[in-house]
């Protein structure tokens, strides 16, 4: 029996740890508020830079929300994303603003997928 190639092994451990991280991470979209909440359920610090939260509202094209390279949820805590001109950001309250948010109503279907 030989062992699987090098890279293989980097992939396979790299997918391993983005699944542990999105696994601990859940995404609250509000049906009337427009924003959407990331909370770490978890104990330990979890990177988002550079990962990407993607929205599709009913059938409109999908639009992808980047992280800041820096971007850490911490432990028990969320961060909010609201649409333009519904809140302020607040970097004391985990407040963001996505200036591409676009508006939903209430039986609208909101698909969203941290990635």
């Amino acid at each position: 029996m030989s062992s699987p190639p090098k890279p293989e092994q980097t992939q396979n451990n790299s997918s391993s740890d983005s699944q542990e991280t999105l696994r601990d991470i859940t995404v609250f979209v509000h049906p009337n508020d427009y924003y959407i909440c990331l909370r770490n359920k978890s104990d330990q610090d979890k990177p988002l830079g550079r990962r990407q939260l993607k929205v599709q509202i009913n059938n409109s094209e999908p639009i992808t929300y980047t992280f800041d390279p820096s971007m850490k949820l911490k432990a028990g805590n969320s961060v909010t994303l609201w649409r333009p001109g519904f809140a302020r950001p607040s970097p004391d309250t985990g407040d963001l603003v996505w200036e591409d948010l676009k508006p939903w109503k209430s039986g609208d279907r909101v698909q969203v997928s941290l990635q």
